[in-house]
């Protein structure tokens, strides 16, 4: 009988796997930024249709309406939209969110104003839009406000009960407040204190179990267990390092303890207890188990080799030339998709300070393709999460050119009125779906820039809560 949380994912993920199997991969629809609205790319074409237009928005008081075709800026027309994962957002969405962060930081009123060249109909007209003032993300004032803004709608989502819920239980509740909880943990502000505190309380779980049973071979309320203690031990880590809490560290102790029992002897990992894909693994967790086994070792967990050991080989039998991660061990599955298994096992090697030669090969395959990041398969933006920690550790001009391939990224997830909207991959991104898009938005936002501040243990120093750095 199929468990309820996974039916629930299946059905949530089934038009994306879909779409990604029949190759329609062609469009994105995205936010606007400052400008308040939806757009749509074509992949070949070098039009931006707006979709959708918010009220009381700049892109309102402009004159902009749905169904208009943005040509360019100015004089100067986009490029062409690709469909390909290397080009990441090359093209229309590229232009127009440089030139929106640009713009918007001018601090003359009349020099704060975007001309739009458009087709609206059979005609082409040009559309003046004025912005209102917003730092570039490139500067630390521009930095601090998104990451104030991201932290505010994390905080206005948390339920009563301390968690984020996803929409399909359990599973997604506790990655999704794991990460929300690391997301503000990385600001260093100790207004959040609270929050986070009660977070941290719903994630130990009932009994401080964190929903494993006694037997960890057992699946117990949720079939879809290792990526959410994964992810657990992440959060409770952070937490511990930065306030003390003792509390953390039986849990901490007891989910790396169930991964342990669930990994074969040969290194296989599965989404529970069972190796996945006929037992040709699921290499993901392996990497994401190895960063959670060296974050615990840093607050004294004992860290299994046997374990630790078995995974590594695995994962080096699955290494490309190109120093990327592939899925399987198997040659030929490519690693496009690889930003979440490579940045997450880079983290591991590089906190547990082991095999640094692995783990420069792995930093190096980040910062040769940023703009693969996107693309971090099941997980959907976890790639985008983890990058910039590993390579803020590993190669820190990755890291600066990382945040200058994503600052139009950065820019069109801001809307006008501070809110943050969610942007997608070209491809596969059920993962998103079923945790809650906007939410993650915001840890991805976060955790591009927080890095620099060094709060997290992932981020190479693990500081105590101290006052408000915004």
């Amino acid at each position: 009988m199929q468990h309820p949380a996974a039916t629930r994912i299946l059905l949530l993920i089934l038009p994306w796997l879909l779409l990604v199997s029949c190759g329609a991969t062609a469009s994105e629809q995205f936010p606007l930024g400052i400008l308040g609205g939806q757009g749509k790319v074509e992949a070949g074409s070098n039009l931006l249709t707006i979709v959708k237009v918010h009220q009381g928005s700049p892109a309102q008081s402009g004159g902009l309406l749905a169904g208009d075709q943005l040509q360019g800026i100015g004089s100067a027309t986009f490029s062409k939209h690709s469909g390909k994962v290397d080009l990441g957002g090359t093209g229309p969405q590229r232009s127009l969110g440089e030139a929106l962060d640009q713009i918007a930081a001018r601090t003359d009123e009349e020099h704060r104003k975007i001309t739009l060249t458009l087709l609206r109909g059979e005609e082409t007209r040009t559309i003046d839009v004025s912005l209102p003032h917003r730092p570039t993300v490139l500067s630390a004032e521009g930095r601090a406000l998104l990451v104030k803004n991201c932290a505010q709608q994390l905080l206005s989502t948390q339920t009563k009960g301390g968690l984020w819920n996803a929409p399909v239980g359990l599973t997604g509740d506790r990655v999704l407040t794991a990460w929300a909880l690391v997301a503000l943990m990385s600001t260093g502000n100790e207004e959040y204190r609270e929050a986070i505190d009660r977070g941290v309380e719903w994630l130990r779980g009932p009994e401080g179990n964190c929903w494993i049973l006694d037997d960890p071979l057992a699946k117990g309320p949720d079939n879809l267990g290792n990526w959410a203690i994964t992810a657990s031990v992440m959060a409770l880590t952070e937490h511990h390092l930065l306030s003390g809490d003792s509390l953390d560290l039986s849990v901490i102790e007891r989910c790396c303890k169930a991964l342990s029992a669930r990994i074969t002897d040969d290194g296989l990992f599965g989404h529970d207890v069972v190796p996945g894909y006929s037992r040709k693994g699921f290499n993901v967790i392996n990497t994401l188990s190895h960063m959670a086994w060296a974050a615990a070792s840093q607050v004294g967990i004992t860290l299994d080799e046997k374990s630790w050991n078995s995974s590594l080989e695995q994962i080096r039998n699955s290494l490309d030339s190109n120093g990327g991660i592939r899925y399987w061990t198997m040659k030929g599955t490519g690693t496009q998709d690889a930003s979440l298994r490579t940045s997450s096992m880079a983290l591991a090697l590089s906190i547990a300070s082991r095999e640094q030669e692995l783990a420069k090969t792995l930093a190096k395959y980040l910062a040769t393709h940023p703009q693969r990041t996107r693309e971090a398969h099941a997980v959907g933006s976890m790639g985008m999460i983890l990058t910039p920690s590993a390579l803020w550790r590993l190669d820190r001009e990755g890291y600066q050119t990382f945040l200058d391939e994503w600052r139009w990224y950065l820019a069109l997830t801001q809307q006008h009125d501070g809110s943050i909207r969610y942007i997608g991959g070209k491809k596969n991104n059920g993962g998103d779906s079923y945790l809650g898009v906007h939410r993650i938005g915001c840890i991805i936002a976060t955790m591009i820039v927080t890095p620099q501040r060094q709060f997290l243990l992932m981020n190479g120093k693990a500081l105590k809560f101290s006052g408000n750095r915004d």
